[in-house]
Parts: structure tokens; sequence; C-alpha cells
């Protein structure tokens, strides 16, 4: 009679044991998977790049560049954002900024142009969407901004827009940090006078204007001067002010574009320098 020795049936036993755990465990994994939501059989590589793709777009848009300062953003040293609301921008702070004024525009944003001393004159626009949560910072404060590079290149050859494509906008955050230190401080002795005189009056409407200031008192020219010019439309609903700082001659100029649908008629002009007001007026035409 033929025997099985016992040794085969341990072995049998032992490769049926490691079967039944490799099965137990096979099915345990398809289980897992049919509960993440991946399929039994499919790669992990195109989810992978799903989760990569997703974190540099998120990164894309909460990248921060730390404290800048003027002269960065306008020699381009950040990518502009894709649009005004900010969307893929690069989040900056700039700080020591005098601001010269505010100002709402006809979109509801409010126009804040600062000076750090070097740069006369540059726009950050705090939008609708921030405007409850950060109020209006003061014409004369120093302030520390934070928020989005933006290149608008619609008002880069305009010198109430620094003759810069570049912004802040929108500003995301904002507080006074005291005094400035780089605060321009003007000697004006008595007799200030002021002339203002135009590229073209009359000037068709749709037309760059530009007019110049130039200042002087007792002793001469006045240098170094910031210049308010706010120009008031025919319309009577349309106005826009520009600043401008007076150079060694006493004198500066600001530009801009009047609108092709501009109402024809007469301009008026107030310049603001060390808190004296002169008016002046030119004509448009259609």
């Amino acid at each position: 009679m033929n025997r099985t020795h016992p040794t085969a049936h341990r072995g049998i036993s032992r490769a049926f044991a490691v079967t039944v755990i490799v099965i137990i465990v096979l099915a345990g994994l398809a289980f897992a998977l049919v509960r993440s939501g991946v399929s039994p059989g499919l790669s992990f590589t195109s989810q992978t790049s799903v989760t990569q793709a997703n974190t540099s777009t998120l990164t894309t848009q909460t990248r921060m560049a730390g404290t800048a300062t003027l002269n960065d953003l306008i020699a381009g040293k950040f990518p502009t954002a894709l649009d005004k609301a900010g969307t893929g921008g690069v989040t900056v702070t700039v700080t020591n900024l005098q601001v010269i004024y505010v100002r709402t525009e006809s979109d509801g944003d409010w126009h804040v142009a600062v000076t750090d001393g070097v740069i006369l004159v540059f726009i950050t626009e705090i939008t609708p969407s921030y405007q409850a949560k950060l109020g209006q910072p003061q014409s004369g404060s120093t302030i520390e901004e934070t928020g989005i590079a933006y290149c608008d290149t619609v008002h880069e050859s305009e010198s109430w827009h620094g003759n810069t494509c570049w912004e802040i906008h929108p500003v995301t955050s904002w507080h006074v940090v005291g005094t400035s230190t780089m605060m321009v401080t003007t000697k004006v002795n008595g007799g200030l006078q002021a002339s203002i005189s135009y590229a073209q009056d009359p000037i068709p409407r749709g037309s760059a204007q530009a007019i110049t200031i130039k200042a002087q008192d007792s002793d001469g020219a006045v240098v170094g001067a910031v210049v308010s010019v706010e120009v008031d439309y025919a319309s009577g609903s349309t106005s826009h002010t520009f600043s401008c700082m007076t150079s060694s001659s006493g004198s500066c100029s600001i530009t801009w574009t009047i609108g092709s649908t501009s109402t024809p008629g007469t301009f008026q002009v107030i310049v603001d320098i060390a808190g004296v007001e002169f008016l002046s007026n030119f004509t448009v035409t259609a």
C-alpha cells in the first residue's frame, strides 16, 4: 500500500495557506482602491499628475514676493496678474509710501496715488471688494501697502500714471507706518505765483492734452514742490486729479487723453501748490 509522506501533506497545507492569504490581501487592496475612487488596474500616474498640477496652480496664485520697491515694480521684476482682480498675480509689499491723493473712479475703484521720494507718482487701487474692510488712507499719511502687481497698458504713457503701466491692483491691505523721512519739504516764500500753459487750446476731444505748471516765489523757481492738478470736465460729471513735482526750473507737466465722447466745452483746471490754489481753463471741441 502506498502511503503519502506526512511532509508532503505539510507542504501542500502551507502552499494552500499562503495562497489564501495572498487572495485575501489582493481582495483587500482592490476594495481599498474602489473606496478611494481608483479603479483596479489603472495607474496612479495620472492622479499624481493632476495633484501636482493643482498644487502648481495654487502656488502660482498665492506666491509671495515679499518686500519690494516701486522701482522693482516699474522695472518689471514681477509678472503681471492676468486681470484687475489679481488672478495669477504676485503679492508684493511696499513700505514708506506717502499718499499724494485719493480719488474715486467711475468704476468704483479708489485710486491711491503714492510716492516713495524717488518715484514721483505711482498709482495703487483699492477695489470695491476691499473697500469696506480697508477704508481709505489719508492724503499726506505714510503707509505700507500689500497687493498684486498689475500692468495696465492703457495708461502706461500718461504722466498722472507715472508714465508706467505698473500698479498695485488690487491693494489687499495697508496700514499707517508713521511720518516718512523721505517727505520732501519745500520752502515757499512770499509772492508765490504759478503759470499754467497747455499743449493745445482749444483742443479736439480724443486728443492727448499736456498741462505745464511753473511755480516761483520771491526767491525764484520753487523746486521740489508737489503740485496737485484737478481737471473738471465740461459735462460736470467727470473730474481727474493728477500730480507732479517741480524740477530745478520750478516746472512740471502732466498729460492724459481726453475721451473721444467727452462733452465739448470749457474744462476747469485747479492747481494747488503748498496749499495755494490757482485757477485756469481750456476749451475742448468736438
